[in-house]
């Protein structure tokens, strides 16, 4: 019986043990975090409000420069390329559709916690990265209802993601926060290679003709660049974001975002003199997205409950009882062993010396 309490309590201590470790080690350092295998792809919907047309521009097609009103379509895929310890590489790449044809991509590679999802310095010096700050492409998670910091790759500057509220979004439960970049310079080399870096004076001259463009910019600009057949362009960007993050896994279950980016012409002095409208649109997660990124939430918190909370919580119950059985046990085993002897050294004897021999 001493043989089965001793196992017993040793078991139960493994039991009580391992509920511990799952609850505060395993579970946070191996399941509450970005996996290594994660391929993650959401596709938007919207409608372009106005769109320029590089290619009709430069060839002074002023009237066909600028596309208004066509449906769009963006796909941004997400995948981890390489792990190191609780450090990910990170691609997050996004193509813009627009009437039935591609006009753009942008692709970026970070190196990000795998825990807060934040964007962080130390990681293996033969990764490829872009530097940035604060979330890329996910909030932590247990995201909180507080404030965090985003990051903006087409300016390259970080912004404040602020917590509004909560609010259901696709029948679960979510943290609302928004988001504003102000105006900005475009700072991306993806974009900026797409768009023109100078302007014909010649052309300018036919969009003041046009009523495009006021002829005193034309003649301010003769002072800053005298001599000069063509100008300098830069580029500046804006927009107001909201997003829907489930709160245990921080996936974001939609996002809504309305951009503006513009062109002008960039003095000598750095400021830059709005011309023309580069793209000013508005787009969302499709439902079928919302609903993928809902599962996909759904199924991560099911898992940090499971092996963080209910796994833990039955192990240690069952460990606990065997160690209370291991106890019972050990307290019956010395009663019998103290007890069985005592009485029968307290039994009637004979001396065979004394026997009656009658």
């Amino acid at each position: 019986m001493r043989k089965i309490a001793i196992a017993s309590g040793v078991v139960g201590v493994i039991l009580v043990a391992a509920s511990f470790l799952l609850a505060f080690w395993i579970t946070p350092t191996y399941v509450a975090r970005l996996q290594g295998n994660t391929n993650v792809v959401r596709n938007y919907s919207g409608t372009v409000r106005t769109l320029l047309n590089p290619a009709a521009l430069s060839s002074g097609n002023l009237s066909g420069a600028i596309i208004t009103g066509v449906p769009e379509t963006l796909r941004r895929q997400v995948t981890v390329q390489q792990t190191a310890g609780n450090t990910a590489l990170v691609r997050d790449a996004t193509t813009v559709t627009v009437a039935g044809r591609r006009i753009g991509a942008i692709s970026s590679n970070y190196a990000i916690s795998r825990t807060t999802f934040q964007a962080t310095a130390p990681h293996p010096s033969d990764w490829r990265i872009t530097k940035a700050t604060g979330q890329t492409f996910n909030w932590p998670i247990g995201a909180k209802r507080q404030n965090y910091t985003g990051w903006v790759p087409q300016t390259e500057t970080a912004v404040p993601l602020r917590y509004v509220r909560q609010q259901p979004q696709g029948g679960i439960n979510t943290n609302v926060y928004q988001a504003t970049v102000p105006l900005s310079p475009v700072r991306n080399p993806q974009l900026l290679a797409s768009l023109p870096t100078s302007l014909p004076v010649s052309l300018l001259q036919s969009a003041v003709k046009a009523g495009l463009v006021p002829a005193s910019l034309v003649a301010s600009l003769a002072k800053d660049f005298p001599g000069a057949t063509s100008v300098p362009l830069g580029y500046a960007y804006q927009n107001s974001a909201t997003f829907w993050v489930a709160p245990p896994t921080g996936v974001v279950v939609n996002e809504s975002l309305t951009e503006t980016e513009t062109g002008g012409i960039a003095l000598p002095t750095g400021k830059l003199v709005p011309v023309f409208p580069v793209l000013s649109d508005s787009y969302a997660f499709t439902p079928a997205s919302v609903s993928a990124a809902v599962t996909d939430a759904n199924n991560g918190s099911s898992a940090i409950n499971a092996f963080g909370i209910v796994v833990p919580i039955v192990v240690g119950i069952v460990g606990f009882l065997l160690l209370v059985a291991a106890a019972l046990l050990w307290i019956r085993g010395r009663k019998h062993g103290v007890g069985g002897p005592a009485h029968a050294a307290r039994g009637p004897s004979v001396d065979p010396a004394r026997a009656d021999t009658r």
